[in-house]
């Protein structure tokens, strides 16, 4: 699984956009970590993943995903964040996730989840989006 980067691999800093129509409810998660995923379910590798503050939209890292288009990011605060995940061209709309981070002891209320952003063209009424698996 893809671990912390340094935006080596990314061209550059991901900026904050959120095209959410409306705003999903948050995911809790233990770890963030995922994979993206285009309309059919296959992979999408290489894909540049931010991390930023809920609140401000303050950039928190950002890490690459793999071949595969997993990703993870490292030591991440309990709290509340956005996931955005874009690509430099305009064919997928961007992905804007809230989540909050936890940290619940082993096997406690929220079991071990993975995020999945799923990448989706743009369009009017359709954006990208995510959920957990």
């Amino acid at each position: 699984m893809a671990q912390d980067s340094d935006d080596e691999d990314c061209p550059k800093q991901i900026e904050y956009v959120n095209r959410n129509q409306v705003d999903p409810p948050t995911i809790s998660l233990r770890g963030v970590e995922g994979q993206a995923v285009d309309a059919q379910g296959e992979a999408i590798p290489n894909i540049c993943v931010a991390l930023f503050t809920e609140k401000e939209h303050r950039f928190v890292a950002q890490v690459v995903a793999d071949e595969n288009g997993y990703f993870r990011f490292g030591k991440i605060p309990k709290g509340r964040y956005r996931v955005v995940a874009r690509v430099d061209y305009d064919y997928f709309c961007p992905v804007n996730v809230r989540i909050r981070r936890v940290s619940f002891p082993r096997g406690g209320f929220f079991r071990r989840t993975h995020l999945v952003l799923h990448m989706r063209s743009a369009g009017i009424d359709d954006c990208s989006y995510g959920d957990t698996k």
